[in-house]
């Protein structure tokens, strides 16, 4: 029994792994700048948000606002091409799911693994500015970054997954996923610092796992701090009952999927 458990994870591995793959390369295939692409939409948001920074005179905690904005952009940018991705999968991949016995959890999963190549491209960017800015990271605050990412993944696929298995049935969501995305950014630390955010609307404000999650990332890459660990358990509840709530749901709806596509 464990023998066929484990080959059946290799199996899913291998097709996460390849699908991925073929994902990426069709993404940029028959483009001029390839996967440069994916350094452009945080690069130019960024851009953008340092110019009303410099209009609205946005604080940014002594920290170059290059550098505080992109930061919080790069992890966020996963998360949005993740959810947004994850949308249309099952939809983009019907040909699939209607001729093969595959785990449709794959093809959410792609997505999300899809958009975290985008992210170490634009994570390069993030490196050669923050040499530029002079701006250090501390060794030793490393390990959280791994820990943030998982984190983000996974609320980003059940956030995801929740799209994915109702869009199939309902495809205006998929267009409500790119405007609650478009919202979502303000609702974040991406522009501006948290203390910004008024002291009655803070404890709401924090239950967007996204909060903690930026914030973590900003206190590693840009001040050099270990993450607020009481900021993170805030938004913790709401990822795991995001995950608990859609992976049940996208099973159950899956199991109709090759009917309706």
């Amino acid at each position: 029994m464990t023998t066929g458990f484990t080959d059946e994870t290799r199996r899913f591995l291998r097709l996460l792994w390849a699908i991925t793959g073929r994902d990426i390369r069709a993404r940029y295939r028959r483009t001029i700048l390839g996967p440069l692409w994916a350094i452009l939409q945080p690069l130019m948001l960024m851009v953008v948000f340092t110019a009303l920074s410099g209009v609205l005179d946005i604080p940014s905690d002594n920290i170059p606002y290059v550098i505080f904005s992109y930061s919080a952009l790069t992890p966020w940018t996963f998360f949005a091409n993740s959810v947004s991705r994850c949308g249309p999968s099952i939809i983009s991949n019907a040909s699939i799911i209607k001729k093969t016995p595959v785990s449709r959890e794959l093809f959410p999963m792609v997505a999300v693994t899809t958009a975290g190549f985008d992210t170490l491209m634009a994570g390069i960017i993030l490196a050669v500015m923050m040499v530029w800015y002079q701006v250090s990271v501390d060794l030793s605050l490393v390990f959280w970054l791994p820990v943030l990412t998982l984190l983000t993944a996974v609320f980003a696929l059940g956030v995801g997954m929740f799209f994915a298995a109702l869009g199939v049935y309902k495809r205006d969501l998929l267009q409500v996923n790119a405007f609650v995305l478009q919202l979502w950014i303000y609702a974040t630390p991406v522009i501006y610092p948290l203390s910004e955010v008024p002291d009655k609307w803070q404890a709401l404000y924090k239950l967007n796992p996204m909060v903690g999650l930026l914030e973590g990332f900003r206190s590693v890459l840009a001040r050099g701090e270990t993450p607020d660990v009481s900021l993170l358990l805030w938004g913790l509840p709401v990822n795991g009952l995001v995950l608990l709530i859609a992976w049940p749901l996208f099973r159950y709806t899956s199991r109709y999927f090759a009917d309706v596509l």
